[in-house]
């Protein structure tokens, strides 16, 4: 990766990290507690410094409920699985399940 193209990635995931937190209504500390991520380093990350511990970025994504991609790049994940406001959709109204008893009745062998 160029160096235009590592500053232009790290000046997003400072601005993305930012709107998701105002998304969120969440400060920087309040973050920090739900991540676990200190806040020292999330401080660092608001002011454009690199994020060098995947595991990090990765709990701040779980906590704002977002991809590392979102986090990253500001957009949902291309290659994601199924987004949330599709499974959102799918789930807002009944829900029907049925269960069916799988196995064999007496006497009856596997093969």
């Amino acid at each position: 990766m160029n160096a235009y193209l590592m500053a232009d990635s790290k000046v997003m995931f400072k601005q993305n990290l930012a709107l998701l937190c105002r998304q969120k209504g969440w400060t920087v500390a309040k973050l920090a507690k739900v991540s676990g991520v200190p806040v020292q380093t999330l401080h660092g990350w608001t002011a454009g410094k690199k994020p060098v511990n995947f595991d990090q970025v990765k709990k701040v994504a779980t906590a704002l409920e977002v991809s590392i991609h979102q986090i990253i790049f500001g957009e949902v994940d291309p290659y994601g699985s199924i987004d949330r406001e599709v499974l959102e959709e799918i789930f807002s109204g009944d829900v029907r399940v049925t269960i069916h008893k799988l196995g064999f009745s007496k006497g009856a062998k596997a093969k």
